[in-house]
């Protein structure tokens, strides 16, 4: 795990210096890449058995979910793909495609009251062996025939309609079947925590509700483009958001407990409130990746892309990970490491919110 978070590092590295193709193609899509993950894979089903992991159905099932959606991205890699087409209005296409597909007309949408692009809209005629079809393609909401999918993309300045095309017939399918049961676990294992625990839990969720609703709400009444206007896109910053701050509750507890260092019993009592944040923060930031990439891929046919912030998001993910294992890593049994690491692991937290918009770019740079 160490090493596979220093590769991604790296690579976050790479696209800065060499750009998002040369990441692609000399990190993320390398096959000793997925090799690693693949180790990763191995050695966890190893941990599963040493453990005995089947005492406790959540954390099985919670694993069995990583591994089904890493199957779910070696099956996109294996047998999915992305690609372009140009549509000319008038003119009918058809190329690899089992149908064919006709751009009626192509209308950009302003914001009212402005000439600021809001939406981009194509009227397509969908033709096979059953006849035609007529439908709309725009920014969230696609278009979606025998596996494949049409997004809008952009637009020249004939009037053409440009969209991205995906097929993944397999890899999406293995993958949201992955996030339904990652979802599932982390509820029942929040469920399983001792009564103290839960009582924290509780109230983050309240909290999360709160902040989910009012951004929504802010959301609604802004001239924001569709594709942000989607609930999974404030459900996915509440989330995270609401993570982050659990994660600096996390600092500032551990920083107290520094003060006084060589008062065990009192270090101890503030592990235990430290890890009743923990254990909600993980879960939280967690879900608020996969809900992330749900809304990635129906906006723009890519669950996972590999930009910066995504990858930090994970980095950080399995950096406060790491002492949820603790009867396997026996040093965070221990309070003074677990709080040092805890106020050191929040380094991640400020690459992803920050540094990553300062130095790293990416299409999560606005964020």
């Amino acid at each position: 795990m160490i090493v596979l978070i220093a590769v991604l590092a790296t690579g976050t590295v790479v696209e800065r210096l060499h750009g998002t193709e040369f990441a692609l193609g000399h990190v993320y899509g390398t096959w000793w890449f997925v090799g690693l993950w693949a180790l990763v894979a191995v050695l966890m089903v190893w941990m599963a058995v040493k453990t005995k992991m089947w005492k406790r159905l959540s954390v099985l099932v919670m694993h069995l979910s990583i591994l089904l959606i890493l199957l779910g991205a070696l099956l996109t890699k294996l047998t999915g793909w992305h690609g372009e087409i140009t549509l000319r209005p008038g003119v009918t296409m058809r190329g690899e495609l089992p149908f064919t597909l006709t751009l009626d007309t192509f209308e950009v949408v302003p914001y009212p009251g402005t000439h600021k692009p809001m939406d981009f809209v194509s009227h397509i005629v969908v033709g096979d062996a059953s006849g035609e079809e007529e439908v709309v393609i725009s920014m969230n909401h696609i278009l979606k025939r025998q596996h494949y999918r049409f997004y809008q993309a952009d637009y020249d300045a004939k009037g053409n309609s440009i969209l991205a095309v995906s097929r993944d017939p397999w890899g999406i399918g293995v993958t949201y079947t992955g996030y339904v049961l990652l979802f599932i676990a982390l509820v029942a294992m929040l469920l399983r925590q001792p009564k103290t625990y839960r009582a924290v839990t509780i109230s983050w969720l309240a909290v999360l509700v709160v902040l989910m609703v009012l951004l929504h709400v802010r959301m609604l009444t802004h001239q924001l483009m569709p594709v942000l206007r989607s609930p999974l896109f404030s459900i996915h910053i509440s989330t995270i958001v609401t993570a982050y701050a659990l994660l600096l509750g996390i600092v500032v507890v551990g920083v107290i407990a520094l003060i006084k260092p060589k008062d065990l019993i009192r270090m101890e009592k503030l592990k235990s409130i430290s890890m009743a944040m923990l254990y909600p923060a993980v879960a939280l930031l967690a879900m608020g990746i996969f809900i992330g990439a749900v809304w990635a891929n129906i906006s723009w046919g890519n669950y996972w892309s590999w930009d910066p912030k995504e990858v930090w998001a994970l980095i950080t993910l399995l950096i406060y990970a790491a002492p949820l294992h603790g009867k396997l890593w026996k040093s965070f049994e221990k309070p003074m490491f677990y709080h040092i690491y805890g106020i050191v692991a929040f380094l991640s937290v400020l690459i992803t919110y920050f540094g990553v918009n300062l130095f790293l770019g990416g299409v999560h740079s606005y964020a």
